[in-house]
């Protein structure tokens, strides 16, 4: 069974986790989705922006909040990206609800602040390719997970052999070309597994994150041994 944790483009055949941000997308229009300020789309009236995820997380599937995060070179300040990011930290947190995370050469900054504001709920980093220095500091936060598309970089390659299946997520982000098995298959090459494994590593971890909408998940088949 593949799954596709962060992506714009519904696809009916794969498990996904559609981001309904800044589109005309309505949450009854698709099986699963997330919601969020994405750091280069923050406006002037963000609490506007941000009253509207409150009201959409309680969906029933509302995966989380995001994408979501920091962005070197985004327009908006920086100062406002963080604060932006850790209010919706706080919303996710206060609701029980993972964050699908967007980082663009700020990974140290983004962990500092899931440490300072203790998030405890799971932090999925869509389309990581921190470097091994940086994947080791974040694989010591628990809660931590890493999502790739087949077109992942060189340094996400280096980190994958550091990040156990159990951390590990596909996606297909904006590209409606991509092939999740694609992804599976270098994944499963990098970590010298066979694919069934990962795919079915995958899809465990994909629960996990979409357990807050139980109901849903319990109505997907079980991918074959």
């Amino acid at each position: 069974m593949l799954c596709d944790i962060h992506t714009h483009v519904p696809r009916p055949s794969i498990l996904s986790v559609v981001d309904i941000s800044h589109s005309r997308m309505k949450p009854d229009e698709v099986r699963m989705f997330s919601i969020g300020i994405h750091p280069n789309k923050i406006s002037e009236d963000w609490q506007c922006q941000l009253a509207e995820i409150e009201r959409l997380i309680h969906e029933p599937n509302c995966v989380g909040a995001g994408e979501c995060g920091l962005d070197k070179f985004a327009g908006t300040p920086r100062d406002l990206q963080e604060k932006v990011f850790t209010a919706q930290l706080a919303l996710a947190q206060r609701h029980g609800k993972p964050v699908i995370i967007h980082c663009v050469r700020l990974y140290t900054d983004v962990l500092h602040i899931l440490k300072s504001v203790k998030f405890t709920h799971p932090a999925i980093f869509h389309g990581y390719n921190g470097n091994p220095t940086v994947t080791a500091q974040l694989l010591k936060l628990p809660n931590t997970y890493y999502s790739f598309s087949p077109s992942f970089y060189i340094s996400a390659a280096k980190s994958i052999p550091l990040i156990p299946l159990s951390r590990i997520l596909t996606e297909t982000d904006c590209d409606t070309a991509a092939d999740i098995s694609a992804a599976i298959a270098k994944i499963a090459e990098i970590k010298r597994v066979g694919v069934g494994e990962l795919e079915k590593a995958v899809y465990e971890n994909y629960k996990i994150i979409c357990s807050k909408s139980a109901s849903i998940i319990k109505s997907e088949p079980t991918p074959p041994a």
